[in-house]
């Protein structure tokens, strides 16, 4: 398991090993190691940018999951954004380089890069449409697909901009709980979206089923506006809705990289998903997604899976 400390692929191991699965997790972080460690899950401490110190100490496995993805949050400045695209594709590199060397499929992270226009909706069957963050994954798509065209057994997840008690969404809360975040202009454009631990659902359910050659849309049953979305998390948090941020604001404060991102028109389906993998989703609106999220965030019940 590549990522497995953090907040998604730490509910993936949890379930795997819920489920009987010996899972091993790849981790750069000793501290990490250590904690799951103590579960009794195997660890392997190495950096995917260095695979070649630790690939050989990788012992048989059935299936590979990469869920490892260098994330950031606000202004990133061209040579941020170079470094951060370079650790994109050599994550991916090192995810294909051991599925290949331990002979098994490879379940690889990419993300619902669609762009749609009024009634329409985006299925697996759609190109990836890379711009501003999403153009760090663009020389990862070209090592998928010459790994496609060799033959090498992959798997496709697509998540939509997953949310849960943890990660990135900490960040978020704690913004608008201080009164910093808004909605960024109008906020009328789609963003798919799942909860942490629906999306965790798929993965396992991936590993289990080994659908090879498919890729699969991660996201729950519905569309929202960033502004609905935003303006539910506001009243789940009790408190008045967000203020709009004019767009010459909002590209100060997050600068046009992920502005651009967070501006996209996107529809998607995930009835293959539910049709191939058997995925029920807990959370089938971010409507009671967003308020047992807060909810947890209240209470404290944020465990060390929000990402070690």
């Amino acid at each position: 398991m590549l990522g497995g400390t953090g907040f998604l692929g730490s509910r993936i191991v949890t379930r795997l090993t819920s489920r009987g699965h010996e899972v091993t997790i790849l981790t750069r972080r000793t501290e990490a190691a250590e904690y799951f460690g103590s579960k009794g899950i195997k660890t392997i401490v190495g950096d995917l940018v260095e695979p070649k110190a630790f690939i050989d100490s990788i012992s048989p496995q059935d299936c590979v999951v990469s869920v490892a993805m260098p994330l950031e949050f606000g202004r990133i400045s061209k040579s941020k954004f170079t470094q951060i695209k370079e650790r994109a594709t050599k994550f991916v590199s090192t995810a294909l380089t051991i599925g290949k060397k331990l002979d098994c499929s490879t379940i690889l992270t990419l993300g619902t890069a669609y762009s749609t226009r009024p009634g329409q909706v985006a299925d697996e069957s759609w190109p990836l449409v890379r711009t501003g963050l999403t153009r760090a994954g663009e020389e990862a798509d070209v090592l998928i697909a010459e790994a496609k065209k060799e033959g090498q057994p992959l798997i496709i997840m697509l998540p939509g901009q997953i949310y849960g008690p943890g990660g990135q969404f900490l960040k978020m809360y704690e913004m608008m709980k201080s009164g910093r975040s808004g909605v960024f202009g109008r906020g009328d454009n789609h963003i798919p979206r799942v909860h942490v631990d629906d999306c965790a659902q798929a993965f396992v359910l991936a590993v289990e089923k080994q659908p090879v050659g498919e890729s699969f849309i991660i996201a729950d049953d519905t569309p929202c506006t960033t502004r609905e979305f935003t303006e539910r998390m506001a009243e789940c948090m009790g408190l008045p809705q967000p203020r709009t941020v004019p767009m010459f604001m909002a590209r100060i404060i997050l600068g046009g990289l992920l502005l651009s991102v967070m501006q996209m028109e996107c529809v998607v389906t995930n009835e293959k998903a539910k049709r191939e993998l058997g995925w029920e989703l807990g959370y089938p609106s971010y409507q009671e997604g967003l308020k047992a999220t807060i909810d947890n965030l209240r209470e404290g019940t944020v465990s060390v899976q929000s990402g070690l």
